[in-house]
């Protein structure tokens, strides 16, 4: 079952703490997440030097409700933890797993579950 929305929170840098969010179109083709320094990336990361134009993508296989991370052949390595993974490749990428674009963290966060506020029904 796939998700219908999901965020990234960026967990270093000057923008630590940021999370943004995506709705999940309404197709069966993967959801591709471009990241680098040029402007329009989907995750835009203009202030590490570090980070190629053209970096890497987080991709969700819709389908499948799986993550994968894939570098587009960046000079400075897209990391999954602390391993660099090989130019070109795509991995997958567990939720809540940091990966690291050039000096940058992210995070691909879990799903928050919503309460109601059904008080009501307590007796004090």
């Amino acid at each position: 079952m796939s998700r219908e929305r999901f965020s990234i929170t960026f967990m270093s840098g000057p923008l630590d703490g940021k999370t943004m969010e995506w709705t999940v179109p309404s197709t069966t083709k993967p959801f591709v997440l471009p990241i680098g320094r040029a402007e329009g990336s989907a995750i835009h990361i203009g202030y590490d030097s570090q980070v190629s134009r053209i970096h890497a993508n987080v991709i969700y296989a819709i389908v499948d409700d799986l993550f994968f991370l894939e570098d587009l052949g960046s000079r400075n390595g897209t990391h999954l933890g602390q391993v660099r993974i090989p130019q070109n490749e795509r991995v997958p990428l567990i939720i809540g797993e940091l990966f690291r674009i050039g000096r940058t963290w992210l995070r691909i966060d879990p799903e928050t579950v919503e309460y109601e506020d059904d008080f009501d029904d307590i007796p004090f």
